[in-house]
């Protein structure tokens, strides 16, 4: 019997088409990474536009193939037309296939418009940021990105950005070890000021009542015919010496161990110190809490009322006034404490650089430095002092 004949499946001409798109493409990409092409076009809405490589030398393609940060060349609009191999290490992607993605995609999108902000004011000296990169396979790495304008010679014009990204997950690992370090240092003095605080609360402070009232009994029963009128005058000023002791030890043990602290949020420290500091020092705290800062765990909180606290007494001491304001606020999802006052001021600049003078508000400084907070220190002879503290926070509906 005659064979019957198969029917042949029909290969539409527009696959074929596209499969031969596809591989010139391709072709032409291998191409471009081998250095075996100095320019090529690339058709816009209003026109065709010469993207030239012959600036890229082969020594200089070499050391950004190799090196360790990722590096991406972008056309103006963010659509990315080169990239090195750590680059797409990171992306955890072919370079050829990131050609002709937006740079944006590559982000959160939450940080998206951060990016965009940056890319539109980047200019020949940079800017800086920190981001994070997405890869396809849910890695997520950040970065500092190093964004440069690509401008033509003699022209001017901006034909590229240059993107250079740094991977710093060591870096957020080091500091998150730091900080860790630093709140259980925080919880170590703590604990050492609250055993303090309870040596002179339950032992000095007794024997010194104990003392006076001894003195007390003595000055009652004595005949004050058969004493001397100067020993009574002695006797007294013991007596006034001793409740000035006890006075003395009594705040001493407040300020080393606040009981406020223990459970209350930090804008009900702040109430509770400014009455302290008024009662104390004669200082009007004008305390404007437009956050309570509720969210942040007791060593942060510890820190930044001892800090406040050491602010305050630098007002007492240097500023020349009584009176000062704080304001605890969120701005833009960071928070931040001011302390400000329209005092003599001093030279901000000057002041920081001698450790003699600025050793408390550089210990401040330093301590804040380590949980992730910052400080700024803005003053002028004659102008007042703001210091400005800027603290990482939680919302506080996580």
């Amino acid at each position: 019997m005659p064979k019957r004949n198969q029917a042949q499946p029909q290969v539409p001409e527009e696959s074929v088409e596209l499969k031969n798109r596809l591989e010139e493409t391709e072709e032409t990409l291998r191409a471009i990474r081998q250095y075996m092409v100095d320019a090529f076009v690339v058709t816009r809405e209003n026109g065709e536009q010469v993207v030239t490589l012959n600036d890229a030398d082969f020594p200089y393609r070499t050391m950004v193939e190799s090196m360790n940060e990722g590096a991406a060349t972008l056309i103006p609009d963010g659509t990315i037309f080169y990239c090195n191999p750590r680059f797409g290490e990171m992306i955890e992607q072919n370079c050829e296939k990131l050609v002709g993605v937006r740079f944006q995609d590559l982000l959160p999108v939450e940080e998206r418009a951060a990016f965009e902000e940056i890319f539109a004011q980047a200019g020949r000296n940079g800017l800086r940021g920190k981001f994070t990169l997405q890869g396809i396979n849910g890695k997520r790495t950040p970065v500092q990105l190093s964004i440069y304008q690509l401008v033509a010679g003699g022209a001017g014009s901006v034909n590229g950005i240059a993107i250079i990204a740094t991977d710093i997950s060591e870096r957020i690992q080091a500091e998150a070890k730091i900080r860790s370090l630093a709140s259980k240092l925080t919880l170590v003095e703590q604990e050492e000021r609250h055993r303090i605080s309870q040596v002179l609360h339950d032992d000095l402070q007794q024997r010194l009542f104990a003392i006076k009232a001894q003195l007390s009994f003595l000055n009652g029963f004595t005949d004050k015919d058969q004493v001397p009128a100067s020993a009574y005058l002695e006797l007294d000023q013991i007596q006034t010496s001793l409740s000035e002791t006890i006075a003395i030890t009594r705040n001493l043990s407040i300020d080393l161990n606040p009981v406020v602290l223990h459970g209350e949020g930090l804008a009900e420290a702040m109430t509770w110190l400014a009455f302290r500091v008024k009662e104390q020092y004669g200082l009007q705290v004008d305390l404007e809490a437009k956050e309570s800062f509720n969210q942040l765990d007791h060593h942060m909180r510890m820190l930044l009322f001892q800090a406040i606290r050491e602010l305050l007494f630098n007002v007492v001491k240097h500023a020349g006034v009584l009176e000062v304001k704080v304001t605890l606020e969120l701005v833009e999802g960071r928070g931040r404490i001011t302390v400000s006052d329209e005092g003599v001021g001093f030279d901000a600049e000057a002041v920081l650089k001698d450790v003699k003078i600025a050793h408390g508000l550089l210990i401040v400084q330093d301590r804040l430095s380590l949980l992730g907070c910052d400080i700024q220190v803005i003053s002028k002879p004659g102008e007042g002092t703001r210091i400005v503290i800027g603290l990482p926070v939680e919302d506080e509906s996580n």
